[in-house]
């Protein structure tokens, strides 16, 4: 019996070696709180990652995900429609393909972004200038937080709340943080990369304020206006009318 024992113990520990692995990074599970992950749909994303190489229908793969959970599959797509919410995990049906996949560019983002704003933090402190939000600060960094959650149309999660605070602690002010996001909802954009794309460019071109980005506005539009009215009859300008700010999206 005891031989048994130990060939059974020993089959099975053969299985559990050689049944497949996934590989989760450390950094996804010190910081997916911080994204307004739950712990639920940290082990329903596992899963997701486990099959995502297998490509079963959707349905199939829902079910599957519902039964290793033991959670009821209406539970499930709440989850993953949560998760499409916050940018974190899409859904992507393909008519053409029987298989549907799942995209995790935007967790990627968000995490990238976790780890530049903790950079940042870290070069600060080693510089001897430690953040800290004065009073000032603060009441922006409120009315800018009521802006931004009333615009997306949902709260903000705490990375992002980190995110406007290091554009606070750079010295950009309110009123360009939120004309800003402004724009971005304009072009569809709610990325905060898009966001602190735009406002790299105002500092870069030394524009400071409100007014002068509308004089540089202006400027550019008359720009354009004044090379339309220039080009040579007969040559058509087939290309949409575009963004001076869809080119440095990241």
């Amino acid at each position: 019996m005891v031989f048994l024992d130990k060939k059974f113990y020993g089959g099975f520990l053969q299985s559990f070696t050689f049944s497949g692995g996934i590989s989760v990074p450390e950094y996804l599970l010190d910081h997916y709180f911080e994204l307004g992950i739950t712990p639920g749909e940290m082990m329903l994303i596992i899963h997701l990652l486990a099959e995502k190489d297998h490509q079963p229908g959707d349905l199939e793969l829902i079910g599957n995900i519902s039964r290793k959970m033991n959670t009821p599959v209406a539970e499930i797509e709440s989850m993953i429609e949560h998760l499409a919410q916050m940018n974190l995990v899409v859904r992507v049906k393909n008519s053409t393909a029987k298989h549907t996949k799942y995209d995790f560019e935007g967790l990627i983002d968000q995490l990238f972004e976790i780890w530049g704003i903790n950079k940042f933090k870290q070069l600060a402190e080693k510089k001897g200038a430690k953040v800290q939000i004065n009073k000032e600060t603060d009441l922006s960094m409120q009315k800018i937080t009521t802006v931004f959650e009333h615009e997306i149309g949902r709260p903000l999660t705490g990375f992002e709340c980190e995110h406007i605070e290091k554009w606070l602690t750079a010295s950009f002010s309110q009123e360009l943080i939120i004309e800003a996001l402004r724009r971005g909802v304009s072009a569809g954009i709610r990325n905060f990369r898009y966001l602190d794309s735009i406002l790299r460019e105002w500092e870069k071109k030394g524009l400071k304020t409100l007014p002068e980005v509308q004089a540089e506005d202006e400027y550019f539009q008359s720009k354009q206006s004044k090379n339309k009215t220039e080009r040579p009859a007969g040559k058509k300008n087939t290309g949409k009318n575009k963004s001076k700010y869809d080119n440095i999206y990241l």
